[in-house]
């Protein structure tokens, strides 16, 4: 994963644009700012994330902890939304009979929640 971030200098339209090889490209704006303010674009991969899942999942069960991811999806839907469809998914299918096993679990919570938890 990498980001960029940038002091936005004054009044403008901040955009996302990918554009894929081939085909139209997929543009987002972001915020027509009426001042100055600051930007940032971040990205991960699906490996990336896959990978991390299953980095947490094994050392949660070394430490026989519980793991709980913790996002804000509410806000970013996409973004955290695939962390959280990600981990769920590997976490069934590889995981689950290996935390029950072991006393444990796995669960997401938003990090409002896990501030407060």
């Amino acid at each position: 994963y990498k980001a960029t971030d940038f002091v936005v200098p004054g009044e403008g339209k901040l955009e996302l644009i990918f554009t894929p090889p081939s085909g139209e490209a997929i543009r987002h704006v972001v915020n027509d700012f009426k001042g100055a303010g600051v930007a940032l674009g971040m990205y991960n991969t699906d490996a990336s994330i896959v990978d991390f899942a299953h980095s947490s999942f094994k050392y949660a069960l070394d430490r026989k902890y519980p793991l709980y991811l913790s996002t804000k999806n509410t806000i970013l839907k996409k973004y955290d939304g695939r962390f959280k469809d990600i981990f769920q998914e590997i976490y069934e299918k590889d995981y689950k009979s290996q935390f029950d096993a072991a006393g444990i679990w796995y669960e997401h919570r938003l990090i409002d929640d896990m501030v407060a938890f």
